[in-house]
């Protein structure tokens, strides 16, 4: 397979653009979106829950991460293929930064769904609850909001870290 080839080309494309804007919204979400909410406190409600209920912002993101990592494990196996092999390709420099680009690709998209993207929707879930009732949260709906508010920074920062990580090594892999 050709680096030419109007397949991968279509695969290096989804790609980038899918892990541009991957990387940009987890920036974004991470440094800027989730500090400003936890600052505003409850007063952030309806934006967010603009964002994630109605935009479906958490959902638009994991479907940009599955784009980026299918399409990247795409091009991994045909560039695996261009080298005749695994073994060829993993003691090539540029296949292990690219696998290690794409083990850290991978890691933050699970990292994502599970610790970031679930848990914008259980906080926002739990503020429209409290908005509907009119009343202030009890300790314990306090406690989990603060809760899922502190995994949910972690976790943002995190994964963002991965991402930076992994893009990083993929953009350097062929000068290793």
């Amino acid at each position: 397979m050709v680096a030419t080839d109007g397949v991968m080309i279509v695969f290096r494309f989804f790609h980038i653009v899918a892990g541009a804007l991957w990387v940009g919204s987890a920036f974004m979400f991470a440094l800027f979106i989730g500090p400003s909410a936890a600052k505003v406190g409850p007063s952030a409600g309806p934006l967010l829950h603009v964002a994630v209920k109605e935009r479906k912002v958490a959902k638009v993101i994991t479907g940009l991460a599955v784009v980026n990592v299918v399409a990247g494990w795409s091009l991994w196996f045909g560039d695996m293929d261009d080298y005749g092999g695994l073994s060829d390709w993993l003691g090539s420099s540029f296949g292990v930064g690219l696998t290690i680009g794409a083990l850290l690709a991978t890691s933050a998209f699970f990292l994502g769904y599970f610790g970031v993207g679930r848990n914008v929707e259980r906080l926002v879930d739990l503020g429209d609850s409290i908005a509907a009732s009119g009343q202030p949260p009890s300790p314990e709906v306090g406690a989990r909001m603060a809760k899922i508010a502190a995994d949910l920074e972690r976790h943002s920062k995190l994964d963002l870290v991965l991402l930076l990580l992994a893009v990083t090594a993929m953009s350097t892999a062929r000068y290793w």
